[in-house]
């Protein structure tokens, strides 16, 4: 099975070659940003929105695994470097969520990582306030429980464990991801070096 890393080059070098072939038909440097700025994010934004129609069929099932096992291949350290750079989704996790000790996860979990994540490969955490009664885990603020848990998971891209009732989505959706981030980035990426004076201007 071909990993994510190298499923990403490919893709973004096939969306580098299409977006390319798109700008050559262009003559004049505004209807190359009117396609990166407006046209190539409608498109994107289109694409966004087929996946999220898609997860709005889901039912999660209330496990209560991305409580007890939240999976990032980022550190504490670096989520707070995050923060301090003005991140409000570290900062979220970071209120919500802890390290396991020694980032070593309890053994009841192990069967519950997804097959591409190793125990080396990663960070483990966990919810600061889920609660356990007749060793089930359940939430005591789930009717107020913050943005990270409400949108989890925001993109297929996620690291989910095995037993999410989310998986099949991710599965059928994390290629287009996938491809909505290679174009995402192709895009900055150009808008920037076509027009740096608007660099500093938000454009999603």
């Amino acid at each position: 099975m071909q990993n994510k890393t190298s499923l990403y080059r490919e893709i973004f070098l096939k969306s580098k070659k299409a977006i390319d072939k798109r700008l050559s038909l262009f003559s004049t440097l505004h209807e190359k940003q009117n396609y990166l700025k407006t046209t190539l994010k409608d498109e994107i934004l289109k694409s966004q929105s087929e996946i999220k129609a898609a997860f709005d069929k889901i039912n999660c099932a209330n496990c209560g695994a991305c409580c007890s096992l939240a999976i990032s291949e980022f550190s504490p350290k670096t989520l707070q470097n995050k923060v301090k750079s003005g991140d409000k989704t570290a900062e979220s996790f970071l209120e919500t969520f802890e390290l396991y000790k020694n980032n070593t996860l309890p053994e009841n979990l192990l069967n519950l990582l997804p097959e591409n994540i190793s125990l080396e490969s990663a960070y483990f955490y966990h919810c600061k306030k889920v609660e356990f009664k007749n060793s089930k885990s359940f939430c005591p603020v789930y009717n107020k429980r913050p943005l990270v848990c409400r949108n989890f998971p925001d993109t297929p891209l996620e690291n989910l464990p095995k037993n999410c009732a989310y998986n099949k989505w991710k599965e059928e959706n994390e290629t287009k991801a996938l491809f909505i981030k290679a174009l995402n980035d192709i895009r900055h990426f150009y808008i920037n070096g076509l027009y740096p004076e608007s660099a500093n201007k938000k454009d999603g």
